[in-house]
């Protein structure tokens, strides 16, 4: 497919809810057993969530692609080379509150949001631009 691998990552405190949170990040991926949450506390001793999916096989990366609309695709088009960083990982982030309720809007840091990162497969001679335009249909 050309995608090694997708990771999304969510941080929640105490009084999220967090089976919202959860529940946002199966409809994204498209598979509950690929969700994790990892409770831990803060240095303050808060109660901090850790929800995270990665995804491997082709047919769940390919469902999560595939939510992805036309405007979308072109919104991570508009400004592509400066996602991709040195390790040919194309990073973005979604709003959580958008994908709570099931649409997915981009946003800039500032904001609550789902850290994305779509590892791609690119070998010596390959340029990782170009495959990640192919798979994402650019």
């Amino acid at each position: 497919m050309g995608i090694h691998h997708i990771y999304c990552r969510a941080t929640a405190s105490g009084i999220d809810n967090l089976l919202s949170i959860t529940d946002a990040m199966t409809w994204l991926c498209g598979n509950e057993d690929l969700i994790h949450v990892d409770r831990t506390t803060s240095y303050h001793g808060s109660e901090i969530n850790l929800v995270t999916a990665k995804l491997s096989k082709n047919k769940d990366i390919k469902s999560m692609i595939e939510r992805l609309t036309k405007e979308d695709l072109s919104e991570i088009a508009s400004n592509l080379e400066k996602r991709i960083d040195q390790d040919n990982t194309l990073h973005f982030r979604i709003c959580l509150n958008s994908m709570i309720g099931e649409k997915i809007k981009f946003v800039d840091a500032e904001e609550r949001s789902v850290k994305c990162n779509i590892k791609i497969e690119s070998y010596p001679g390959q340029n990782s631009l170009d495959n990640i335009s192919k798979i994402l249909g650019l």
